[in-house]
């Protein structure tokens, strides 16, 4: 979408404007309470993180933080209470949903001079999956049945993607919810994970070859960028060495640099080539883990390829405040170079509204070209 199209959106980027709820209350409009500024760092592959902070809500005489109204504001902000969060410009009854989660840590500020503050900061629902550890199995089962069953178990919306391989066991053994399907997404399937802003759990291939949510040109929305493109850490194969656990059979994955899962046009490893043309010497990775079927060593070792190819071109930018940008959404970066501008796939995105206005910070990586 052109900047253009989104200024009419939302009123040419005037008057920044959030609204935190809190057990479904409104700090600001329904409690008169002072929030000085938010935050949300949404991330994939891990809890997304929130944080606000309250001023001016503190009662010397009563010695304790006060809505407008005269209630005691700690014990509405309480650990784990539900919050939502949106963020957006002017009209606060439409502007979209940043994220919503729970409570999980709350700081004060005592200053010598001044009113004290509250920083109250907590997770999304996939903070939830984090606790405790677990051991579990699941019986010729797919891995995304095994997804499906844990986002049952904490009443998460499911966007999980069908995978092919019906495994004779999928064991889940001492680790957290979180750990597991983290696991089965990057090491088993090449996915990403996350927990979105309407509390769907999320179990599948990038969202690469989506059309941008944006078009950003430097110098207009575009505040910065810094791009980089790294042959340090690349590798030309991998290999890697399983086994069955049950029946003790070894099977060896192989995949070499132009089998990258969604590859067009020339990869790192490729490029890694052309200066190291004795293949004795050429960077390989080599990875030992337990595996069930040759087809299975076979995915993770083109698996571990693709991921570390991602890690080629990098960036991380600013740009106005613009919802849109999230992570697995992919933004168009304009008159960079020939060769930074381009499409992008979006890994982490921070959205931040203070006094001095409403940003976006984001990093990003080349995508998987499936044209």
């Amino acid at each position: 979408m052109e900047l253009a199209t989104l200024a009419k959106k939302y009123g040419e980027f005037y008057a920044p404007a959030y609204v935190v709820l809190v057990g479904g209350k409104d700090l600001m409009r329904g409690l008169f309470v002072a929030v000085s500024q938010v935050e949300v760092d949404l991330v994939l592959g891990a809890a997304s993180r929130f944080s606000f902070t309250v001023s001016d809500c503190y009662s010397h005489k009563l010695r304790r933080f006060e809505t407008g109204d005269g209630e005691d504001l700690l014990s509405i902000l309480a650990f784990g209470a539900e919050v939502k969060i949106f963020m957006g410009y002017r009209d606060a009854e439409s502007m979209p949903i940043a994220t919503q989660g729970m409570i999980t840590e709350i700081s004060m500020n005592f200053p010598e001079s001044g009113s004290p503050e509250l920083t109250i900061a907590g997770y999304d629902h996939g903070f939830a999956l984090t606790i405790g550890k677990s051991s579990r199995s699941w019986s010729k089962a797919r891995d995304s049945e095994a997804v499906h069953e844990i986002a049952s178990f904490h009443n998460l919306g499911a966007s999980i993607q069908r995978t092919s391989e019906t495994h004779a066991q999928i064991k889940q053994s001492q680790q957290s919810d979180w750990e597991f399907l983290k696991k089965l997404a990057t090491d088993r399937n090449h996915f990403e994970l996350y927990v979105d802003e309407n509390k769907t759990l999320h179990f599948g291939k990038a969202n690469e070859d989506a059309d941008p949510v944006a078009t950003l040109v430097y110098g207009e929305g575009l505040l910065s960028f810094k791009p980089q493109a790294n042959l340090a850490g690349q590798v030309t194969k991998v290999e890697l060495y399983g086994w069955n656990p049950k029946t003790k059979k070894e099977f060896i994955g192989r995949a070499s640099a132009g089998e990258e899962i969604g590859r067009k046009g020339k990869s790192a490893g490729e490029y890694l080539k052309a200066f190291v043309r004795d293949p004795k010497k050429q960077p390989a990775l080599r990875l030992r883990q337990p595996v069930f079927t040759q087809a299975e060593a076979d995915q993770r070792a083109k698996a571990a390829l693709s991921e570390r190819a991602k890690e080629f071109l990098t960036g991380e930018g600013e740009a106005i405040g613009l919802p849109e940008i999230r992570p697995d959404r992919t933004v168009q970066l304009d008159k960079l170079g020939a060769v930074f501008s381009k499409k992008y796939y979006i890994q982490q995105a921070t959205h931040k509204i203070d006094s001095s206005g409403y940003r976006t910070r984001f990093k990003i990586k080349e995508p998987d070209d499936r044209g």
